[in-house]
């Protein structure tokens, strides 16, 4: 092989006891996209020894022709889409609640929608539309029977399953498509199916299919040129999506989406072999995407939390690592996150106790009737609720939008890591090859040449003294690669690599809880 000349002094990794990358760099200059290191310099912390080059520059989403990346706004005001236009995203879900849109029998209220794709599509964010959610005044309403998840949920209406309320469903799906056709793409039905609040009743595939299989005709009839979106469902269920898949005409579908939450994005990509074959046998031309995920980043807030611990860093963490997952391992051509701005105030704790049988063995006060829904702001949010500033989540996604747009396509390679030093992961190592002790590596393809995220499955920390050390052999070719760290948006160079223009060797990376990626230098403006 040939070492590369341009890059000649050997790099190690200094066991510094300092918190992992530091988001402290990561300010309005980032977010402005002004470059704030005029030479290069030393990194400290577990990055010590390594040449910072800079920091990656900002691209905002009408600078990106193309993306994997979206994130559900949360709202449509010029401050909030400012924020999302200078993530770099292309895409955003609006939900159109057929209740929220029809409140008279016959009579449909368009603003509040008007309003919400008018503006994204001026900031060069491309919306999808989910219609979506029973209507009182042709379905009855329920409510669960436990009452503790009757506190969280509320009632809910019954999903369109009788003649007349289908026929209902049809007319305002219909004028939907007739108002926006010229404007919007790409539709959804429905929002969680397989979940009892947001279908409105317990989750019948079956009822569901018959739902895709009209809805999904009309929308064809009426707007041939449409992407039409299925599944959305609650996580990747396989039965539940064949058993819908079976009561419809897969072939008229194109996007098959699913929802997953989880405090390890990687946990689900042991459903995926299933769900894979689910598709493959009802149309393998499917498209999938991941419509909705989201993480808090403190333990008290509404919606889903998952398990501790939590923390703004591990937010930020989870953001990137469910990227590579959905795009990678998921093949998913879209990875939306849930989302970016919810405005709110914490609720005033309860006075009651209502406490669980485990809440009894710990002495801990069950708040709002459930350890999974605590009362709060939405802490899955990626601006703080008081002042919309951003958290590191968000300079987080911002780095990735710049780095990484659809140019890049999914490209698998061969490649064996060795792990020189674990550094803070005990537990990591050439005897260790179970999963989450195995280094991950995504691999994507432009014309300007290969990216590498690799990344420790471990769940997130908020904070590591010291990373480990790998190297990586790799079936494809570099000339001049750089390591750009993704939480900071830092660049730095890689000296220690050999490459002979078919594989490449990388000694002394960083392997951390989330993912460093390995770039041409051309590729990334700084």
């Amino acid at each position: 092989m040939k070492r590369r000349s341009f890059l000649k002094s050997s790099l190690t990794l200094g066991g510094a006891a300092a918190a992992s990358a530091g988001l402290g760099a990561c300010s309005a200059e980032q977010s402005a996209g002004v470059a704030t290191d005029s030479a290069p310099a030393a990194a400290n912390g577990p990055l010590a020894g390594y040449t910072k080059l800079g920091k990656i520059q900002p691209r905002s989403s009408d600078q990106i022709e193309s993306s994997y990346w979206g994130v559900q706004a949360g709202a449509y005001d010029e401050e909030t889409l400012d924020k999302a236009r200078a993530i770099g995203v292309k895409w955003t879900r609006v939900l159109a609640g057929w209740p929220n849109v029809e409140k008279e029998k016959g009579r449909y209220e368009w603003a509040d929608l008007d309003t919400a794709i008018d503006a994204l599509l001026r900031y060069g964010i491309t919306p999808f539309v989910t219609m979506t959610r029973g209507n009182p005044l042709y379905t009855r309403v329920g409510t669960y029977d436990d009452p503790k998840l009757a506190a969280i949920y509320g009632d809910s209406p019954a999903p369109p399953t009788e003649p007349d309320a289908v026929a209902a469903w049809l007319e305002f799906v219909g004028a939907t498509i007739e108002r926006y056709k010229d404007r919007i793409r790409y539709w959804e039905i429905w929002n969680e199916p397989n979940h009892r609040n947001y279908w409105g009743a317990p989750p019948n595939a079956a009822d569901y299919g018959n739902l895709v299989r009209v809805t999904s005709e009309l929308i064809r009839e009426l707007h041939p040129d449409a992407k039409i979106i299925a599944g959305s469902t609650a996580g990747i269920s396989a039965s539940f999506h064949d058993g819908y898949l079976g009561q419809c005409d897969p072939s008229v579908l194109d996007i098959i989406s699913f929802h997953n939450y989880g405090n390890r994005p990687e946990d689900r990509v042991y459903r995926l072999a299933r769900f894979r074959e689910v598709l493959d046998k009802h149309n393998p031309d499917l498209e999938v995407w991941q419509g909705e995920c989201g993480i808090a980043s403190q333990s008290r807030t509404t919606g889903y939390r998952g398990t501790g611990p939590w923390g703004e860093t591990i937010q930020a963490k989870w953001l990137l690592r469910q990227s590579f997952v959905d795009t990678y391992f998921c093949g998913a051509t879209l990875s939306n996150y849930f989302k970016l701005f919810s405005d709110g105030e914490l609720d005033p704790p309860k006075t009651e106790r209502e406490l669980s049988d485990l809440d009894k063995v710990f002495g801990a006060q069950e708040r709002g009737g459930s350890r999974m829904h605590a009362r709060g702001v939405n802490e899955k949010c990626i601006l703080y609720a008081a002042d919309r500033s951003p958290k590191p989540a968000y300079y987080a996604y911002q780095n990735l939008c710049a780095a990484m747009d659809a140019r890049y396509q999914k490209e698998e390679l061969v490649y064996a890591f060795d792990v020189q030093d674990a550094g803070s992961f005990h537990g990591i190592g050439k005897y260790e090859d179970a999963f989450p002790s195995v280094p991950l590596l995504a691999s994507f393809r432009s014309a300007g040449g290969t990216l590498l995220a690799i990344w420790l499955p471990w769940i997130p920390q908020e904070a590591v003294s010291e990373f480990a050390r790998v190297s990586l052999d790799v079936e494809t070719a570099f000339s001049e690669p750089v390591l750009l760290d993704l939480l900071s948006g830092d660049v730095y160079a890689l000296a220690d690599f050999e490459s002979d223009g078919r594989k490449t060797r990388f000694g002394n990376l960083p392997l951390a809880d989330y993912p460093f990626v390995v770039v041409e230098r051309s590729e990334i403006a700084l």
